[in-house]
């Protein structure tokens, strides 16, 4: 009996090992080509044989894997190993954590605000006035200088996209428009004199611009028609805070709650028009 057949008891074969680490032997494989973690011992038949020792070595490389670590850093690592090493390695990957974490609860609160925004426009009811109180609140505001047309508005939202980007400012909510209240409404045609993005306070930075609205009451209108019915809604909400003796504010707010992430076009968009009053 040759001495790798004598070495085999207490060895696993690779199907063995792999079981016992809980993957694939074409893992082992793998790892074996690559260099990464390869049998202790190799029959003149071919047959690849694992300590038990090695599962600390398996165990390190699956713990290493689940930092994200590729598996060309954890070979290396793994060659030139020290207590010393390790520690710094930890200590990266602390950090790396971190920084992860923040992104998924920056994550998780973007979704939240789209569930609240889409929640909002699944209950609104179309044409019908409410009354409404809104904590202070954070703008990105840019002014627009264009006409009504498409193409005008349409590139100045890309390049409202594009600073709010720069500053890395990413909101749940769709970008909205502030529309003069003292325009005239008689025509199907209404221009913006701003854009604007809503942020959270999460989102607020000192290298971009914010400007904080109060705590404030409006009077707001929802379309579930898309934007065609929105000048007379201008006109409805004007009327409704002069019977009702509030004072208007100079500009309404013009929000998109449903858009073609859960609409068919421009018709089907719901949107919330606003105008900020006090008595």
């Amino acid at each position: 009996m040759d001495a790798a057949r004598k070495k085999q008891k207490g060895y696993f074969t690779t199907g063995e090992f792999a079981k016992l680490c809980g993957v694939k032997k074409q893992t082992l494989f793998h790892y074996d080509h690559i260099g990464i973690l390869q049998p202790e011992i190799i029959g003149k038949n071919g047959y690849r044989y694992y300590s038990y020792l090695q599962l600390d070595t398996y165990n390190a490389i699956a713990m290493l894997k689940e930092l994200d670590i590729p598996l060309a850093s954890i070979k290396k690592y793994l060659n030139t190993r020290t207590p010393e090493a390790f520690l710094q390695l930890l200590h990266q990957q602390d950090k790396l954590v971190d920084e992860k974490i923040a992104e998924l609860q920056w994550l998780k609160s973007f979704i939240k605000g789209r569930i609240t925004i889409t929640e909002e426009g699944i209950n609104a009811s179309h044409d019908e006035i409410h009354v409404e109180h809104h904590p202070e609140e954070a703008y990105i505001i840019t002014r627009y200088s264009g006409g009504s047309d498409d193409k005008n508005v349409y590139a100045a939202l890309s390049e409202h996209i594009a600073y709010c980007h720069q500053n890395q400012i990413y909101s749940p909510y769709a970008i909205g428009g502030l529309i003069s209240a003292s325009d005239d409404f008689t025509s199907n045609h209404y221009s913006y004199s701003h854009l604007y993005t809503k942020i959270q306070p999460e989102d607020i930075s000192q290298s971009v611009h914010v400007t904080i609205i109060p705590p404030q009451t409006y009077i707001a209108i929802y379309s579930t028609d898309g934007f065609d019915p929105i000048p007379g809604m201008f006109m409805r909400l004007l009327d409704f805070a002069r019977k009702n003796k509030y004072q208007p504010g100079t500009h309404f707010f013009e929000d998109i709650l449903l858009d073609d992430m859960s609409r068919f076009g421009f018709d089907e968009y719901t949107l919330k028009v606003s105008l900020p009053v006090c008595m």
